[in-house]
């Protein structure tokens, strides 16, 4: 019997129904798929616990500086018996105010201040009924202000130090905005919880701990010391102070236990880290630690803000001493890794290490010195009044003082009682440097040079020009440190402490930029050593220059060199800035031109012979470093080819600057930082394998700071552009005179002030009332400006300073010298005659055929690399092999002694040349002389290689690797450049393993 049409359907639906409900289901799954790991009950933990109390923290950090920008209102009134007693004049109530009216009928006086130090706006003084005068005034403290804002970016700096990535454009920008980088991390961390982005979070809090939280304290207790007497405490200062104290002393608990766990489970395998545990876990451990950490903050931050409160400039001085010698006890005491520095500095507010034999150095010098402080403090302040002679309340002073030696006393004692317990404590004296593998480094090599008196290195039959050029160095150094210093003396003398200080501290900012210099020229071995020359940086270019007039050793002519780098760009480019910038403010440089007119200034003999001289000598560093970034070696007739254009390019960049500087005053900061920030995102865009775009970007703002010259031509031109349009607008509104742009009718946007004359007070500029002389500075920059671009153009076209025949110079160099000559001729350790290096079966040559099939490149490459199917070494003549510093990835491909260490062993694998290691043979950019480093492989053409003869090749770039200037000796760096005919610096041999 046949079926209804109709009842089938009828029958169908429910199938069809089961259907849509199941394709519905299996959707719903895929949507939950996709949030997997994510946690209802993580994402309000992390909320509450995470980033409510971070925004807080900022917002009231935020609303405090712009309380003291904004100003505070504040109401005095001093009684009639007190005017009557003390016989207070109207006008000096306060010291500050300008008296503008008098009513004398009702006794009012009204008062606006026009004083310039921004601690009153304004003064309404009057005589109430009640028979005392009452005046309120509203106080600003700009300066504060300016700090508590600029305290909230000083995480990004710590941040930029610990975070390892190959993204470093966005590695720089987090740091540098770091606040809006922190607020976006931890609300993408509600959503994404896994456990890589727990740990990071907790590293963002800790950096917030110690660099803004803890020094937000110090500044916050500074400041209500400071002013107790005078300015009431406000309900932000108090919320401030109180939230920063939780914020530190939980993040330095947090940063402890994860120290401590970290420790505990590379011992015992099964122990959970900090950020694996279960939220009540992780509260029980915080409690148990929390009293400690508070009351060892309360103490640390009280007794730094009472000692700089009371000591003022002189505690700059007592706290460098003190981080220096903490440095050295931590350094020779704890551990001699890389992090010392920050080690020993951080200890001055929390504590550092998780084992407790090493923490209590920190905990045992810090509570000495402060308690030693403190003391004398004290005694001062009740008997000696030598510091503080004016001090009338001592019973809020002695009341810090007290709360200081008790929590002092509290938190050493809680310190021994809840960690004297532990025994993990045997790799103590475990010293990370008896791990590594020391290569030789430019200071090693020096230090034999020096001693041994012998070698490659230093010769005492050195040319003449080794002889002359280091006396020269010298001479010119010590004049050079003694004007700086005969400098500094006279502003001291003539009552401009500000820039004699500024004076005497230019020449030691190099040592920041060599202090990064280290891990190239030092090593690991020599980290105190390193950093005590960074930090009294004079003293080491004196010292050195000294060694080499009497050993002309070439290590030590290279580092000699290599200083002139950060002396150029960080000492005597601002040194010359600082004298254009006074100069043009018309501050007086001697007693003969006390407050004369600044045409007698700028064209008196001393002054103009004194500019003249700094800037040939300027121009002269700069040629040499120039030439030494491209050459690697200084001769004098290249040199003297180059100082014109280093001569012109210093001229207009410097004198642009300090203009703009001198008419913009404050304003220039925030411009220059804009500018600035250009240029290095620019150099990040132009060269995006370069490590050091932001130290490039930054000095392009003087100098050259590219090799090559394409590179180069986007800075010159963006600098020229820069600074023209800067000097022809100031130029344009100085002629244009007090009344141009004033009040200008915009329509629908109202009427706007656009007159730059009157907002930045030309009037009060004394560069601007001499217009004679601020015409010839104008014409002086854009004639050089002109000049400075059209010579680089010229130089570019003719290729000046470039060494084609780099290889020709250094294979002469090499045959000049016998023992070079041995080198190369008798001592070969290899003994590889041809490839293939070692002779294959018919079995492996089969294998190595059907592995080379798959595809055509893959042949080709493979082909060229028979030999190296397995761990094999990569030698040059001498026996020395490719090795990559340390192991680590980005690091630097030298030559070293072989010891069979899985950094020396390589394998041709899919075009990579593989180290055992797991890190394969990269570049760190596109150009000739940049280095071969080991990298992690991530399939870009700048890993791929072929052989072509006994030449390895980039498949990117063409270039072949080279030993650096033919050095064949351990530490030298395997650089890129050019194939040209068979040089024994751009030969490699193939040795198998064993």
């Amino acid at each position: 019997m046949e079926s209804d049409p109709t009842d089938r359907n009828q029958r169908e639906l429910p199938k069809t129904d089961f259907q849509s409900k199941k394709e519905i289901k299996i959707q719903a799954e895929d949507v939950l798929e996709e949030w997997i790991g994510f946690s209802l009950c993580g994402f309000f933990i992390g909320l509450f616990f995470s980033v409510i109390p971070s925004t807080w923290d900022l917002v009231v950090d935020f609303l405090l500086g712009y309380e003291y920008l904004g100003g505070i209102e504040k109401i005095m009134n001093i009684t009639q018996t007190e005017i009557e007693k003390f016989d207070i004049n109207i006008k000096d109530i306060p010291d500050h105010c300008d008296f503008l009216s008098n009513n004398t009928s009702g006794l009012i006086y009204e008062f606006l201040s026009s004083n310039t130090s921004g601690y009153l706006e304004y003064c309404d003084l009057y005589n109430n009924t009640s028979g005392y005068i009452e005046y309120k005034c509203l106080e600003t403290h700009k300066i504060y202000g300016i700090l508590t804002l600029i305290i909230t970016l000083l995480p990004g700096i710590h941040w930029y130090s610990v975070r390892k990535t190959n993204h470093k454009l966005t590695k720089f920008l987090s740091s540098l905005f770091f606040p809006v980088f922190m607020i976006v991390f931890k609300i993408g961390h509600l959503f994404q919880q896994g456990s890589l982005t727990a740990e990071q979070n907790l590293l963002v809090d800790s950096c917030v701990a110690i660099n803004e939280d803890m020094m937000q304290l110090v500044l916050q207790i500074y400041v209500l010391i400071r002013t107790y007497e005078t300015k009431e405490i406000t309900t932000l200062q108090v919320l401030v102070i109180s939230w920063s104290l939780v914020m530190a002393s939980k993040a330095a608990a947090e940063e402890f236990l994860v120290s401590s766990l970290k420790r505990l489970k590379k011992k015992e395998g099964s122990t959970k880290l900090f950020h694996e545990l279960e939220l009540k876990t992780k509260l029980s451990k915080l409690v148990k630690h929390l009293p400690f950490y508070i009351l060892l903050t309360v103490f640390r931050v009280l007794s730094m803000g009472l000692i700089i409160t009371v000591f003022n400039y002189y505690s700059v001085i007592i706290y460098a001493c003190l981080f220096l010698a903490i440095i050295i006890i931590g350094y020779i005491n704890t551990w001699q890794d890389k992090e010392f520095l920050t080690r020993g500095l951080r200890s001055s507010v929390t504590t550092v290490d998780a084992r407790f034999f090493a923490e209590k150095n920190f905990q045992i010098f810090w509570f000495c010195v402060n308690m030693a402080l403190v003391s004398y403090i004290a005694l001062d302040a009740n008997h000696f009044k030598y510091w503080m002679p004016t001090t009338r309340n001592i019973v809020m002073l002695n009341s810090v003082i007290g709360i200081i030696a008790g929590t002092a006393i509290l938190s050493l004692f809680v310190f021994i009682i809840s960690r004297s317990d532990e025994s993990d404590e045997i790799d103590l004296f475990w010293n990370p440097l008896d791990q590594e593998n020391h290569k030789p480094t430019t200071v090693s090599r020096t230090l034999d040079d020096l001693t041994v008196g012998k070698g490659r290195h230093y010769d005492r039959q050195v040319s003449m020009f080794k002889k002359i050029y280091p006396l020269a160095n010298w001479i010119a150094t010590i004049a050079e440190y003694a004007g700086t210093l005969y400098a500094c003396i006279r502003y001291l003398q003539e009552d401009h402490p500000i820039w004699g200080i500024v004076t005497i501290v230019i020449p030691f900012l190099p040592g920041i930029e060599w202090q990064s210099y280290y891990k190239e020229l030092a090593g690991s071995k020599h980290r105190l050593t390193w950093f005590l020359s960074s930090l009294f940086f004079p003293f080491t270019v004196i010292a050195s220059r000294t060694m080499a007039v009497f050993a002309p050793a070439d290590s030590l002519l290279e580092i000699n060199q290599r200083m002139n780098g950060p002396r150029m760009q960080w000492g005597r480019v601002p040194q010359l800035s600082l004298q254009l910038f006074l100069i043009f403010n018309n501050v007086e440089i001697s007693n003969k031109f006390n407050k004369g007119d600044f045409q007698i200034i700028l064209t008196s003999i001393s002054a103009s012979i004194s500019l003249v001289i700094m800037f040939c000598a300027a121009s002269f560093m700069d040629a040499q470093q120039t030439l030494f970034r491209r050459q690697q070696t200084i001769t004098p007739l290249p040199v003297a080819r180059v100082f014109p254009f280093c001569f012109v390019t210093i001229v207009f960049r410097i004198f642009s600057f300090s203009l703009t500087l001198s008419l913009f005053r404050y304003l220039a900061i925030p411009l220059y930082f804009l500018l600035i920030l250009i240029s290095i995102l620019l150099q990040r865009w132009q060269n995006p394998a370069s490590n050091s775009f932001i130290m490039e970007g930054t000095k392009s703002i003087f100098t050259m700071a590219n090799k090559e010259y394409k590179d180069e031509v986007t800075f010159q031109v963006y600098w020229f552009v820069c600074n023209m349009i800067l000097t022809l607008t100031l130029t344009f509104f100085v002629k244009m005179g007090a009344g141009f742009g004033e009040a200008i009718n915009l329509g629908d946007l109202g009427i706007w002030n656009l007159g730059l004359y009157n907002y930045l007070e030309f009037d009060n500029r004394f560069i601007v009332q001499d217009i004679a002389a601020f015409d010839a500075i104008v014409v002086t920059i854009c004639s050089t400006g002109l000049v400075s671009l059209g010579t680089f153009f010229i130089w570019k076209k003719l290729k000046v300073a470039e060494n084609d025949n780099e290889e020709i110079e250094i294979d002469k160099e090499a045959n000049k010298s016998e023992e070079g000559a041995e080198e190369f001729s008798d001592t070969q350790p290899c003994h590889i005659e041809a490839e293939p290096s070692i002779p294959l079966s018919v079995n492996e040559e089969i294998e190595i055929e059907k592995e080379a099939s798959k595809s055509e490149e893959g042949a080709e490459e493979f082909g060229n690399m028979r030999g190296m199917e397995k761990w094999c070494y990569i030698c040059v003549s001498n026996g020395l092999v490719l090795d990559i510093a340390y192991g680590a990835r980005e690091n630097k491909i030298t030559l070293y002694e072989r010891h069979g260490g899985d950094n020396q062993l390589w394998k041709f694998q899919d075009g990579f040349l593989v180290s055992k290691g797991g890190l394969v043979a990269d570049i760190s950019g596109v150009n000739a002389n940049e280095a071969v480093i080991g990298q992690d492989q991530h399939q870009s053409m700048n890993q791929k290689w072929t052989k072509e003869g006994d030449c390895i090749q980039n498949q990117r770039t063409g270039m072949v690797m080279q030993v650096k200037d033919g050095k064949m000796e351990s530490g030298t760096e395997i650089i890129m450049s050019t194939k040209n005919s068979p040089f024994f610096n751009q030969m490699f041999f193939i040795v198998p393993e064993n």
